[in-house]
């Protein structure tokens, strides 16, 4: 099972629900623990899916701001 969240950038992320930390590309870890989940999936085919999704959607959001 993948939980699907976002980080403080914008970005929309995916990782495995035993993971503890999942790491942005703009460089800021996430405690799983901590963050608040917005889907769950089977897979990671199907969280990938979903991550591009929320990110692109109807805002069609391309631009990301840095976490510190």
């Amino acid at each position: 099972m993948y939980l699907v969240f976002r980080c403080s950038c914008g970005r929309h992320l995916y990782a495995e629900e035993g993971a503890r930390t999942r790491s942005c590309p703009c460089g800021k870890r996430s405690e799983l623990s901590r963050v608040r989940v917005l889907a769950r999936a089977a897979d990671a085919r199907e969280a990938g899916a979903l991550v591009r999704e929320l990110q692109m959607g109807d805002r069609e959001m391309t631009g990301f701001r840095s976490a510190g």
